[in-house]
């Protein structure tokens, strides 16, 4: 696994399943094996985001979730020199009725103080009723959608998020989108490098670019796939010995991202010898 070729793409394997697995944990450690772990890990993912806007604008302010896990108005805190600045609540419903039921509690001014924010699908659903309801309040989207965080649960092995055959597909989809996107653009700056500096064409380029795109996304959906059905195979087997605490959470997060960069790493090769 020490080819140079295959660096660039481990590295995004592992750098984004170790980031996945580091929120799946964090969520385990907050609500245990809750099978609708996937609001929890939506919460967490927003809490990195706004962590992550806060440093990069260097503001002064943090995000953390409520000690509560059971808070029922209130998900997430953002504090400012000891004041708290901004309220967050965090919705990744789908379903009709719970999207009727979110309008309601809106209606009756449960969410009066807080602000609303949700998945793709949540934010779409809620906008369009509350405008039929004739309420003013609205949710804007995290940009997650469902069906990302019901595959980083049923990797966990929730089973009340989704089924693990869509959550593997939605797992497929994602890597292989990033691993392109990633794959395209390292080959398109070399690319510009090289034209530079006169030692290769555009059309050697341009080629480089999509073969880049075409590994990086092969590689990318495969080690989705391979992490999604690795972890709720590791969390059935968890559950089926009885394992508990520490252990427990290890095998089921050390398990995914092992099969993941093992499999990217066969997809690669395999790559590379049908188009080499």
């Amino acid at each position: 696994m020490n080819n140079p070729k295959h660096i660039q793409q481990q590295g995004l394997i592992i750098s984004k399943h170790g980031y996945e697995q580091s929120v799946i944990t964090r969520a385990m450690e907050r609500a245990g094996h809750n099978p609708h772990l996937k609001g929890h890990i939506h919460e967490i993912l927003v809490k990195d985001a706004r962590n992550a806007r806060n440093l990069l604008t260097m503001n002064g302010a943090s995000t953390e979730l409520t000690k509560s896990t059971t808070a029922g108005t209130v998900d997430l805190v953002t504090s400012k020199a000891g004041k708290v600045i901004e309220r967050i609540q965090v919705k990744d419903v789908s379903s009709k009725s719970g999207i009727d039921k979110l309008v309601k509690q809106c209606a009756d001014g449960k969410y009066r103080s807080a602000k609303l924010v949700g998945s793709e699908e949540s934010t779409q659903m809620f906008n369009k009723a509350a405008e039929k309801a004739g309420i003013s309040k609205r949710m804007t989207s995290t940009g997650v959608s469902s069906k990302s965080t019901e595959s980083l649960a049923q990797r966990a092995g929730a089973t009340g998020s989704g089924t693990l055959g869509s959550a593997i597909s939605q797992a497929a989809k994602t890597g292989g989108v990033m691993g392109a996107a990633f794959g395209a653009g390292f080959e398109t700056v070399k690319g510009v490098i090289d034209l530079a500096n006169g030692d290769a064409d555009v059309v050697e380029v341009g080629g480089r670019v999509i073969k880049a795109g075409a590994k990086g996304g092969a590689s990318g959906a495969a080690a989705g796939a391979a992490a999604t059905a690795a972890g709720a195979g590791a969390a059935a087997t968890v559950s089926a010995l009885g394992m508990t605490g520490l252990a427990a959470t290890a095998v089921t997060v050390a398990a995914p991202l092992a099969v993941a960069v093992g499999v990217g790493y066969v997809a690669s090769e395999i790559f590379d010898w049908l188009f080499d």
